[in-house]
């Protein structure tokens, strides 16, 4: 098909490391335009069309058939209803927005529009990914028990906008889509119960360390994210007859990288091995073919309302206005 036409809102270092070289290798899209308030960013995502330092004006190009959106969280939903409500479909990155209340305004105007509009999880589209919950969803592993997952870094400078409270920083907006979130995928949505949260604070008042533990469909979810402990990365699901679990250190960001999985059915242990691939990639020509009307996966927005639900109950079991 012709090449779908991306407009970029926003040039920063997401954008530039990753999105741009996954269009720019694709042979479904193109990158045609390119917002940024400082033109040189934009420049170095070598748009095929137009630069502009202005949004609107880049919502105003007929060329454009979907934005990017890569600015920091708090201006997630401002900007993709506002494409939405010029025409244009929106990939907007994660967190969709800052609390449930915003993702429901924005479901209204997807379906009032009829424009997509999809949450950035890039490692939703990963094979491995798509494995473990095909393996969960065979009934190999018997009754699901207990989910555990991590994903922590440390080393952010004070200054980092991670840190910001005014633009929507904290660790559980930054980590809490990948893993405080899987076990919610992983289980097909069920009830969430038994929530509890413990929480160690940055000194600019956002979430640092946050541990969700809860209940989803009867199963025990143990999840950790963290911006001051240092790195470590898991994702294990445990049955009655058995457990998978991602290999190595790479649960929620295998990028251009062979990744491995774990299972153990009944005793015995499997390692399923899975190619380098771009889940960026897989995830844009994914949604360009959607938006075209073929046939294609990406990320409900029901899904995405459920991660939102999840945050507003940590955010209020913290004590933490978002």
């Amino acid at each position: 098909m012709e090449k779908f036409r991306w407009g970029f809102i926003g040039a920063g270092m997401i954008a530039r490391k990753a999105l741009y070289p996954a269009i720019s290798k694709s042979s479904v899209g193109e990158i045609y335009a390119v917002a940024s308030r400082e033109a040189d960013k934009a420049m170095t995502i070598s748009p095929k069309g137009k630069i502009y330092t202005n949004y609107d004006e880049l919502l105003a190009d007929p060329q454009v058939e979907a934005v990017y959106i890569s600015l920091p969280n708090a201006f997630h939903l401002p900007l993709a209803n506002r494409a939405m409500k010029a025409g244009k479909h929106v990939l907007c990155e994660k967190p969709l927005g800052m609390n449930a209340a915003e993702v429901r305004e924005s479901i209204a105007i997807s379906k009032e529009t009829g424009m997509m509009l999809v949450e950035a999880s890039w490692n939703r589209w990963h094979p491995r990914t798509k494995r473990i919950r095909e393996i969960v969803e065979s009934g190999k592993l018997g009754k699901l028990t207990r989910i555990r997952s991590a994903f922590t870094y440390d080393g952010l400078d004070d200054s980092n906008i991670r840190l910001d409270p005014k633009i929507g920083g904290g660790i559980l907006y930054d980590l809490g889509p990948y893993s405080t979130v899987a076990p919610l995928w992983i289980t097909g949505f069920p009830e969430v119960t038994d929530l509890q949260v413990q929480t160690v604070f940055h000194k600019s008042g956002v979430d640092e360390t946050t541990r969700v533990n809860y209940k989803v469909g009867g199963v025990q979810a143990e999840t950790v994210t963290s911006s001051n402990i240092p790195v470590s990365h898991w994702l294990i699901v445990e049955g009655t007859k058995g457990s998978v679990r991602t290999g190595g250190s790479d649960s929620f960001f295998s990028h251009n990288n062979p990744s491995t999985l774990e299972v153990e059915i009944n005793g015995k242990t499997k390692i399923e091995h899975f190619d380098a691939c771009d889940p960026y990639q897989l995830m844009s020509d994914a949604f360009a073919r959607k938006a075209r009307g073929k046939k294609d996966w990406v990320m409900s927005l029901d899904e995405s309302l459920r991660f939102a639900e999840l945050f507003d109950a940590a955010f209020a079991k913290m004590g933490k206005p978002h």
